[in-house]
C-alpha cells in the first residue's frame, strides 16, 4: 500500500458542466505527480465533500497510471534546461 499527501489547486468551478476542477497533487517519495481532474457537483456542495471527490478520482487514476504527470514532466525539462546551461 502506499502512502502519500494529495493537494488540490487550482480549484474552480465550471457552471457549464456543472462541476468542479483542480489539479491534484501527491506527494511522494520526493516527487509530485499531478493530475488533472474533475467532479461532478452543485456549486452548493461543501468543501469536504468536494475536495475528497477530486482526490479519490485522481487516485483512481494514479492507481491505473493514467493521466498528466505535469509535475514531473516540468522537473525533467528544467534538469534538461539546466544542464544546457552548464554544458554551453
Amino acid at each position: 500500500m502506499h502512502s502519500y499527501g494529495a493537494e488540490i489547486q487550482g480549484l474552480i468551478y465550471n457552471a457549464a458542466l456543472q462541476a468542479y476542477q483542480a489539479r491534484v497533487i501527491f506527494h511522494e517519495a520526493g516527487e509530485r505527480i499531478t493530475f488533472p481532474v474533475e467532479f461532478t457537483a452543485p456549486i452548493s456542495a461543501d468543501y469536504a465533500t468536494v475536495s475528497r471527490g477530486l482526490a479519490l478520482r485522481a487516485r483512481a487514476l494514479r492507481h491505473r497510471k493514467r493521466g498528466a504527470n505535469v509535475a514531473r514532466l516540468k522537473d525533467v525539462a528544467e534538469i534538461a534546461a539546466h544542464q544546457g546551461r552548464l554544458s554551453a
